[in-house]
């Protein structure tokens, strides 16, 4: 039933990593936009070059982590499987947020 990770192939091995760092790269950098933003905004300066990018890497960090939890299905949980979990959750609701947003908004007031 479970396999170990000595058995995948290499390709698929390297798909996985490389999963697991876009996962973790974007979903790092999209944290770390928060209080880079407060800051910015707390000195005056303009926040959109953050709120841009905090938005491609939450886009990013959603399939990469799906991605990585479908090709390492049926390997034991461990540390990596539980943060993919937390961000295929998180943005994921953001995402939702995100479109429920957009599609409610209301243009009659401009």
């Amino acid at each position: 039933m479970n396999q170990s990770t000595s058995t995948l192939a290499a390709p698929q091995k390297r798909s996985i990593s490389f999963a697991l760092y876009l996962f973790m790269g974007a979903g790092i950098y999209a944290l770390a936009c928060a209080p880079a933003i407060l800051l910015v905004e707390r000195i005056g300066w303009s926040q959109s070059f953050f709120h841009i990018t905090q938005m491609v890497a939450t886009i990013l960090c959603f399939p990469a982590a799906a991605f990585f939890l479908w090709n390492t299905r049926g390997l034991r949980f461990n540390w990596a499987r539980c943060l993919a979990l937390i961000a295929c959750v998180l943005p994921g609701l953001w995402l939702v947020f995100v479109l429920y947003v957009l599609l409610n908004l209301n243009f009659s007031g401009i």
